[in-house]
């Protein structure tokens, strides 16, 4: 049996996905069940990968393997709800896992709840705290709770470990940004672009430090960057307001705001036409 299961894996590895079907399709082991629905999922078949874990929670209700399994199936699918109810069934069987809880925690933010996904990263942290993925994730649920000095924190502690994560460089500028040290915001935007270049966000905000900083020739020059790498409303917008800072002729930018998203009418009223 164990040189049946070593040759699926061999052969899964190698993109052989029919023949590991082939080779297990009399197995009903924990192994077997896993293999197969692996190798489904690699086909892009998550129906039956689904189909496959379910067979072997009725063989094997209790395996922490299936059901955690199965939930990160369903959470890639977006079904949340229901991975969060199979992840909670693998940690009802195995509670101490800090690779479950952190899939939990992963369900609960995508759910957006922050409180939740926060308080299950805390006992991942105590468990590993040098789980980096869990302290950036605790950091995002921090800020979006509104608790920006916790989550620059956890980005600081984090940053020390993964010192090249532009996600982590923009979420210390927003943070900056918000509370008005535009400055430093600016310093971590930049950061930010050099290590993901062609993300137009890290220029666009960039220029919005500029242009609070009255800096307008930079704040253009910024938000020229950005729209050379992408196109949206609110690009056109920051555009605007700074060439009606530098006198010059901005209706082309409102008109194109407005193509790209007609919502954004309202705010061009009230910020253009006073």
């Amino acid at each position: 049996m164990e040189d049946v299961i070593k040759k699926a894996e061999e052969l899964l590895e190698k993109g052989n996905y029919n023949e590991v079907l082939r080779i297990l399709e009399n197995f009903e082991n924990v192994e077997a069940y896993l293999l197969r629905a692996e190798a489904y999922l690699r086909m892009g078949n998550f129906k039956a990968a689904l189909a496959e874990l379910d067979k072997g929670i009725q063989t094997f209700p209790f395996s922490y393997l299936i059901l955690s399994a199965k939930a990160e199936i369903l959470e890639d699918e977006g079904r949340l709800e229901e991975a969060l109810e199979n992840i909670n069934k693998a940690l009802e069987i195995l509670p101490f896992s800090s690779e479950y809880r952190f899939i939990k925690a992963r369900i609960l933010f995508k759910l957006e709840r922050y409180e939740e996904a926060n308080i299950e990263l805390t006992e991942v942290l105590r468990i590993n705290p040098s789980n980096v993925d869990a302290r950036v994730m605790k950091a995002f649920c921090y800020y979006n709770m509104g608790l920006k000095l916790d989550a620059l924190s956890e980005i600081n502690r984090a940053l020390n470990v993964r010192k090249d994560d532009p996600s982590l460089h923009e979420l210390k500028g927003k943070i900056y940004f918000e509370t008005g040290f535009y400055k430093l915001a600016l310093s971590e935007f930049k950061i930010a672009a050099h290590y993901e270049p062609n993300n137009p966000d890290h220029y666009y905000n960039a220029s919005s430090c500029y242009y609070n900083l009255k800096m307008y020739n930079d704040a253009l020059t910024f938000i020229d960057l950005a729209l050379s790498k992408g196109e949206k409303a609110n690009y056109h917008l920051l555009k605007a307001l700074i060439l009606k800072e530098l006198k010059a002729e901005f209706s082309k930018e409102i008109e194109k705001a407005f193509e790209l998203d007609p919502s954004t009418k309202a705010i061009i009223e009230d910020i253009f036409k006073k």
